[in-house]
């Protein structure tokens, strides 16, 4: 498997995913503009849903998990191995223990890595976590807390 193949796989017809990439477009655009209005800055945006999900999926996905399969590692052990490794990551860099239970939509992750094998669709399940994740801040934490 070539790089590209890992990062694209086999381009799907452009009907298939028009719409869906359409209405994700809106749907980023959207929050992005919520976001703005509660004061979260276009460069914290752009790092939730852009940065970090090609960032992240090409280190723990690209890079881990796919060494431990190759290392012939069962693909539930290198899901898991990299969920931890994924979760510890940002425990580790938040500072915050609680940062840890990334590991478990990353197992979701994972999954769809481990069915596909193919990067992009893991990055955008990344992206889009992250961006459900920001709406839920923008909707009930920073209400919660007055900002």
């Amino acid at each position: 498997m070539t790089g590209r193949q890992a990062l694209a796989g086999p381009a799907p017809g452009w009907r298939s995913v028009a719409a869906p990439a359409a209405l994700g477009a809106v749907a980023l655009l959207v929050l992005a503009a919520a976001a703005g209005a509660a004061g979260v800055g276009p460069a914290r945006v752009a790092v939730l849903l852009l940065v970090a999900p090609l960032a992240e999926e090409a280190l723990f996905r690209a890079g881990l998990h796919e060494a431990l399969l190759r290392r012939a590692w069962s693909p539930a052990l290198a899901n898991a191995a990299t969920a931890l490794a994924f979760g510890l990551a940002h425990g580790l860099l938040r500072g915050d223990a609680l940062a840890v239970a990334v590991a478990l939509p990353a197992l979701c992750i994972g999954l769809l890595y481990g069915r596909t094998r193919r990067l992009l669709p893991c990055v955008a399940l990344h992206a889009l976590m992250n961006a459900a994740w920001l709406a839920w801040q923008l909707a009930v934490v920073l209400p919660a807390t007055g900002r």
